[in-house]
């Protein structure tokens, strides 16, 4: 039997992992996507918020709703080959006395990218199931519960609001390009009204999973060797105890209950 035994029941864990989340600072990062045929930069940062505990024996911790907010910057590239038509200038030859055949250059237009920032955000909220994980880390003891599997992210409502910022950005800098503007600008639009909310999805699921996918949670940690001070008795010599083993695991009687158990030694 175990030396030591602590236990908090689902409404002490949600507070213990209301803490633990609290303390993981906004997680940053940066890369590049494709939203239908245009090219897409980003940086983005977000942040967890947690959800409602439901221990599960024996080993596991669901959070549901689990929240992450999170900031996208967004550098949205249109490249207008894809959109406008090749265009040459035609080639003229001529042929001139004791010259020869003299002919101009050919000379294409070379439609350039226009890059467009788009700062946007929402949250996503997801279900989680978390394993207990137990190790011996430089002479510490760490328990920790890490997600098992990548959870399907729900979106807010508002993520499909993100082709609608992404046109209200580019449409102004289309219709100032002469005389093609206007075509510009209704071209894209219709580009993203196509794309719709699986488009969108398709571009922040990648970005916005390795948030939560491989998260851990630090539920407890404690040196394995510590110093046991006497009750009152000034005679009494300091004992240092060596915690030999921990386990973790979901208990259930007339509630759920998340258990810790350690072996200990003098």
């Amino acid at each position: 039997m175990s030396e030591i035994i602590a236990a908090i029941d689902e409404s002490g864990a949600n507070t213990l992992l209301d803490t633990a989340i609290a303390l993981i600072p906004p997680q940053s990062k940066s890369g590049s996507g494709s939203l239908g045929p245009f090219v897409a930069n980003y940086a983005v940062t977000a942040t967890l918020v947690n959800g409602d505990v439901d221990l599960i024996p024996p080993d596991i911790i669901r959070i549901e709703d689990l929240r992450l907010n999170w900031n996208l910057s967004l550098n949205f590239g249109i490249d207008l080959s894809t959109i406008l038509p090749d265009f040459c200038l035609p080639q003229v030859c001529v042929k001139i006395p004791c010259v020869g055949r003299v002919c101009t250059p050919r000379i294409c237009i070379d439609w350039p990218t226009i890059t467009v920032p788009v700062s946007f955000g929402d949250f996503v909220k997801a279900t989680g199931d978390f394993r207990l994980v137990i190790n011996l880390t430089g002479g510490q003891w760490v328990v920790e519960a890490e997600i098992v599997g990548v959870p399907n992210l729900q979106f807010g409502a508002t993520s499909a609001l993100l082709l609608a910022a992404i046109g209200a950005a580019v449409t102004p800098i289309l219709l100032a390009i002469p005389f093609i503007g206007p075509f510009l600008a209704i071209a894209v639009d219709t580009i993203l009204l196509a794309i719709g909310i699986a488009g969108v999805t398709g571009l922040l699921g990648p970005i916005l999973t390795p948030f939560i996918s491989g998260l851990r949670l630090p539920i407890y940690k404690q040196p394995q060797l510590f110093e046991v001070l006497p009750n009152e008795s000034s005679i009494d010599l300091r004992v240092t105890i060596t915690i030999d083993q921990i386990a973790a695991e979901v208990r259930s009687s007339d509630e759920d209950e998340l258990v810790l158990l350690a072996d200990i030694s003098a």
